[in-house]
C-alpha cells in the first residue's frame, strides 16, 4: 500500500496505523478516535474483513464486507465521507464534535444488524461498548475526548439500549431523542419504550419524571442521568430500587433486610416446634 490511499486518508491512514500499533494498545496513536472505529469494525465483521481489502487495496472488497448484514450503500458511503471530515477537521472542534457521536452511531447500527444476522454472545456486546466513548471509559486517551465532545453525556449508550431493544423486542423505534432515558429505564419503570418514544416531548418528559420518581431520585438531584444509571444497575442486581447513592450504606442496607427476613424465618420455625 506504500504510495497509495487506500479509500481515503482517514481510512487508509487509520487501518496502517492500527496494524503498526495494534500489539502496542497503551500507545496513543492505537487509541486516535478514528483508529477507534477501526478496531470497533474489526469486532464487528472480523479483522480479515477489514485489514484484507487494505492490503490488496481492493475499495469494492471493503465496501462489500461491510454491507454483508445489510448496511446500505447510501449509509456507507455517509460513513466513509464522515470519517474524512473527522480526518480533514480535526482541529475544528464544533465539527469534530457533532462527527464524533454521528460516527459512533453509525457504529452502533452495523452491530445491531450484526446481531440481527448471527448469534452475539454478552462477552461482544461488553467489547463493543468498550469501544464506545463513555464516562466511565478507563482509558485516559479516550476518556479526554470524551470530555472534550461530549462531557457528562449518555448518549450514545441509550442509542446503543435503544438498538438493542428494538432487535430483542422485534420493534422499529422511531428517530432517537435526546431527552429519552433509554428502554431499561423505561421498561423497568413499568412503561412501554416503544410507546414513550414515539410521543410528543412534553408527554416524554412527564414519563422521565415518573421514572425518576419510581427510582427515588429527588427533582433537585444536579446529576440525576448519572444517579438514574447507577439506580438501574442497582435494581437489575438487587431487584429493588431502595438505594442511597452511597455503596456502603445501600451494602447495610440490604444486610438489615436480610437479617429482618432470617429473624422472621426463624421466629416461624420456633412456633411451628412448639
Amino acid at each position: 500500500m506504500e504510495g497509495k490511499t487506500f479509500i481515503n486518508e482517514a481510512i487508509g491512514e487509520s487501518i496502517q496505523n492500527y496494524l503498526t500499533y495494534k500489539n502496542n494498545p497503551n500507545r496513543e496513536e492505537f487509541n486516535t478516535f478514528l483508529v477507534v472505529v477501526i478496531r470497533t469494525l474489526t469486532l464487528i465483521y472480523g479483522e480479515l474483513d477489514i485489514v484484507n481489502p487494505y492490503r490488496t487495496n481492493n475499495e469494492r472488497g471493503f465496501d462489500e464486507n461491510l454491507k454483508k448484514f445489510g448496511y446500505s450503500e447510501e449509509q456507507l458511503v455517509e460513513f466513509k465521507k464522515e470519517m474524512l471530515s473527522f480526518y480533514q477537521n480535526k482541529d475544528n472542534d464544533e465539527i469534530c464534535k457533532e462527527l464524533f457521536v454521528s460516527l459512533q452511531e453509525k457504529l452502533v447500527d452495523m452491530f445491531a444488524l450484526r446481531k440481527s444476522h448471527v448469534l452475539v454472545s454478552d462477552e461482544e456486546i461488553a467489547q463493543f461498548k468498550s469501544l464506545l466513548y463513555t464516562k466511565n471509559d478507563l482509558n485516559p486517551s479516550k476518556f479526554a475526548l470524551f470530555n472534550k465532545y461530549t462531557p457528562g453525556s449518555n448518549t450514545i449508550l441509550h442509542y446503543l439500549s435503544s438498538k438493542l431493544f428494538e432487535i430483542s423486542h422485534d420493534y422499529k423505534l422511531t428517530e432517537y431523542k435526546e431527552i429519552t432515558l433509554g428502554a431499561d429505564a423505561y421498561q423497568l419503570a413499568g412503561f412501554n419504550a416503544v410507546e414513550v418514544m414515539n410521543m410528543k416531548e412534553e408527554d416524554i418528559l412527564n414519563i422521565n419524571n415518573k421514572v425518576y420518581h419510581f427510582f427515588r431520585i429527588k427533582d433537585t438531584d444536579t446529576n440525576k442521568r448519572g444517579r438514574l444509571e447507577d439506580a438501574i444497575a442497582y435494581y437489575k442486581k438487587y431487584g429493588s430500587t431502595m438505594t442511597t447513592g452511597n455503596g456502603y450504606v445501600d451494602l447495610l442496607l440490604l444486610l438489615s433486610v436480610i437479617t429482618t427476613g432470617l429473624m422472621v424465618v426463624v421466629l416461624i420455625g420456633i412456633q411451628f416446634m412448639r
